[in-house]
């Protein structure tokens, strides 16, 4: 039987926001998984949100965790990704976002690996 893992999601930092204030949530698997009680989180350059969720995983998997902000009228963007590595308990670590178009955000995701 296969170990599980832990992804132990602690903290969203923007460094740069695509717009003055981007609304954002993230997904895993094609659901949003956070913010659990509202529709986004108003995040601009040099905020920190607490996330503090934990998501299971297989030993040695990579899961995909999405940023994607909130229009009111268009289609939600996809800001991009986290790729998260559970080959080993251990962390705190933050992951760069890797953009999933040519907008100017960056964002870093704070993380670690548990049992």
């Amino acid at each position: 039987m296969a170990l599980e893992y832990k992804l132990l999601l602690h903290n969203l930092s923007c460094f740069l926001s695509d717009e003055g204030t981007d609304e954002v949530y993230l997904t895993y698997r094609g659901e949003k998984i956070w913010p659990l009680n509202e529709k986004f989180t108003p995040m601009k350059a040099g905020s920190t949100a607490n996330v503090e969720l934990e998501i299971s995983i297989l030993k040695g998997a990579t899961a995909s965790v999405e940023l994607w902000e909130s229009d009111t009228f268009s289609k939600d963007d996809n800001l991009g990704k986290f790729l998260l590595e559970a080959d080993k308990i251990g962390g705190p670590y933050t992951t760069d976002m890797i953009k999933a178009d040519k907008g100017k955000s960056k964002y870093g995701l704070t993380w670690e690996v548990g049992s």
